[in-house]
């Protein structure tokens, strides 16, 4: 298979993301962190059928860079937005950047002491490993919430609860991975560029500065009148712009990226209207970057699954204690009981991104560790979220049972013609 076959491949994946799933994936077509892309990915790539080989996949690198960029620029429009389209209060942004930092703090030091015994791993190697997980582990993706409340028709304080602590958890993930990007910047640049002992620090505000600089450009583009057309192009640019010196730097384009967004989403007074402009491009962006994700997928060490196991039972336990915390604090979330914490498993395109970009940045066992965990994660979340999920909402009273069938309701009415 040719590079050329695989691209029209990926453009007709991107068309069907766009025409005909649109918004179906939460109604009922598809699953809603789009892991069904992250298993096609890897049965035709190298660690299954081999349809797709190495060298094949590693071509598409700058494209999966780009797609990675981009996503993260609609994760920073829409951060701290509801699905209503309402701003979320801060203190639930607050919250659930707190659960997010729990979250992967429990998982980094769970998967410090596995990587280390395991794997052998030490130094930055170990710690970039560990904070790759972390920061893969940390999220709840929001489409499974809503998946889960509009199948079912939850409503309710629990359920604005959930929904909300979904939407605004993405902060932490990305600026934890900007701190491990910045551990090592690329080893082409000049040494007049060494930034000494705060070199850490130096590159992640680095990071975030060129992220303000290039949102806070994007706004002064789009001040006048909303023009969609020109609208596209200050996105696209400033992207590409954005994009390309980050990858140049070695630095975390997503960061970088996701800064770039929110800059945008809160100084614009455009911003609800670039904001449905740049929605419509998530999923047929989001389905070949899964692809590909699945496609770089490879098991290097022996002990990798062992890796793996430890940081799912550690992400288990760590939600289940934020199950606990939140029934402590929140009314109807201890109504919901110790299975709302299970319920809030379920990850996706953030989780499978990240792992994604760990690969390209550090290919070899390092990346691969942090993007199989990202799969492992992404998939069990489909098995055990929603439903955890969706009892804890019967226990609080928003989903209604289901009704009697019409055999079973009311035999007089059945037989009355």
């Amino acid at each position: 298979m040719n590079a050329l076959l695989v691209l029209m491949g990926l453009l007709l994946l991107s068309y069907l993301g766009s025409f005909l799933v649109g918004d179906r994936s939460i109604r009922g077509f598809g699953l809603p962190s789009g892991a069904e892309y992250v298993v096609l990915g890897l049965a035709l790539g190298p660690a299954a059928l081999g349809l797709l080989d190495r060298s094949l996949v590693l071509a598409f690198d700058p494209l999966a860079n780009v797609a990675l960029g981009w996503l993260a620029l609609l994760i920073g429009l829409d951060y701290g937005y509801a699905r209503d389209g309402r701003r979320v209060r801060t203190a639930r942004i607050v919250g659930s950047s707190l659960i997010a930092l729990v979250t992967a703090a429990i998982v980094g030091m769970a998967t410090w002491f596995a990587v280390g015994a395991l794997m052998g791993l030490k130094g930055d190697d170990r710690l970039l490993v560990a904070g790759g997980v972390a920061a893969a582990c940390a999220e709840t993706t929001r489409n499974a919430i809503r998946w889960v409340v509009e199948q079912h028709r939850a409503a309710g304080p629990l359920s604005e609860l959930v929904a909300e602590l979904a939407a605004c958890d993405d902060m932490v993930p990305l600026l934890l991975a900007g701190g491990l990007f910045a551990l090592r910047p690329a080893a082409h640049l000049p040494a007049m560029m060494s930034l000494g002992r705060f070199e850490l620090l130096g590159w992640l505000a680095i990071t975030i500065g060129m992220g303000v600089v290039l949102g806070a450009m994007s706004t002064l583009l789009l001040a006048r009148e909303f023009r969609r057309d020109e609208s596209w192009i200050v996105l696209l640019g400033m992207s590409l712009l954005g994009i390309g010196v980050t990858a140049r730097l070695g630095l975390s384009t997503m960061t970088a990226m996701f800064v770039v967004g929110i800059t945008v989403s809160v100084l614009s007074r455009h911003r609800i209207a670039v904001r449905e402009l740049a929605a419509n491009t998530a999923r047929p962006v989001l389905h070949p970057a899964l692809l590909l994700a699945g496609a770089h997928l490879e098991v290097h060490p022996s002990s990798l699954p062992l890796v793996v196991a430890a940081a799912l039972l550690a992400r288990g336990l760590a939600k289940f204690f934020v199950g606990r915390a939140l029934g402590v604090v929140s009314p109807p979330a201890r109504k919901a009981g110790a299975l709302l914490g299970l319920g809030m498993l379920s990850s996706g395109a953030l989780a499978m991104t990240l792992g994604l970009a760990f690969a390209l940045r550090f290919p070899g066992p390092l990346g691969d560790t942090v993007l199989a965990v990202a799969a492992a994660t992404t998939i069990l979340g489909e098995f055990v979220g929603p439903g955890a999920l969706r009892i804890s909402l019967r226990r609080a009273g928003e989903i209604s049972p289901a009704p009697a069938s019409s055999e079973t309701a009311d035999p007089a009415a059945a037989a009355a013609p």
